[in-house]
């Protein structure tokens, strides 16, 4: 009898033991996608940044435009929200449509009541 309690123990614990592999690998698994996903995002806001700084090189080449005027720009659609917090303010209102005069639905650009193509803001969240 004592034998049967043994091996019954034993294999809960190794039934334990399994269980907490299998969950630090799930873990560990997990770890590498998310830094994956970082380094991506790293990657991206570093081309985005270069691709910025490029194109507004060209500007002030090409235009004439000044440090002074992007900053100024910049800080007017920061106060947008009428908050001065380094972030662009979130579209809360849904445009109408401008054939049927309904409130557009979600970020299609087709309205879902009359079907009308409607052109929306390319830089509306």
């Amino acid at each position: 009898m004592l034998n049967g309690l043994f091996i019954a123990g034993a294999a809960q614990q190794m039934a334990r033991a399994n269980r907490a592999q299998t969950e630090g690998e799930m873990a560990a698994r997990i770890a590498t996608n998310v830094r994956a996903e970082n380094e991506a995002l790293r990657f991206d806001v570093e081309k985005l940044f270069m691709i910025t700084q490029a194109l507004w090189t060209l500007l002030q080449e090409q235009h004439g435009y000044t440090d002074d005027q992007l900053i100024q720009r910049v800080q007017e659609i920061d106060m947008q929200d009428g908050k001065l917090d380094g972030k662009v303010a979130k579209d809360k209102i849904k445009p109408d449509c401008p054939q049927c005069g309904r409130k557009l639905m979600g970020k299609r650009p087709v309205c879902l009541y009359c079907g009308t193509e409607v052109a929306l803001d390319p830089f509306s969240r």
